[in-house]
């Protein structure tokens, strides 16, 4: 019991760590793509 409790919570923590990844690039995505408006503004 104490073994598959241990699985479960390694799968929660790769699926928790997973979607911090995905939340981290679009919001780098979303930054590359108001830093270019900028730039654009700018010339």
């Amino acid at each position: 019991m104490k073994h598959v409790l241990f699985d479960l919570f390694l799968v929660s923590l790769g699926a928790g760590i997973g979607v911090v990844t995905m939340c981290l690039i679009q919001a780098g995505k979303a930054a590359d793509r108001d830093f270019e408006m900028m730039e654009r503004r700018k010339n």
